[in-house]
């Protein structure tokens, strides 16, 4: 399956779209919750290991995440904003 391109969709699966990558980044919060209390753990009690390392190698993963929620929002706001031009100079 294609993904399409976010100024191919419309408003309303931009809307689900947007939704999906909120659960998404839900996910990820949570794992690099799960992975920092996992490494200060570790780190406390076995010294330096690859736990310790985990969540900072998880990091580039969450800011790709945020930013395509980022971009998403943005181009709802644009939407929406085109929208209440047109209707606005009616």
């Amino acid at each position: 399956m294609q993904k399409k391109i976010l100024s191919d969709q419309s408003l309303e699966e931009l809307k689900i779209t947007k939704k999906k990558y909120n659960t998404q980044m839900m996910i990820h919060t949570v794992l690099l919750l799960i992975l920092t209390v996992a490494a200060v753990y570790f780190t406390m009690t076995e010294g330096f290991t690859i736990f310790t390392f985990l969540p900072i190698v998880y990091v580039p993963v969450f800011i790709f995440a945020l930013f395509k929620l980022k971009r998403t929002n943005d181009e709802i706001k644009v939407r929406q904003r085109h929208i209440f031009i047109q209707y606005k100079n009616k």
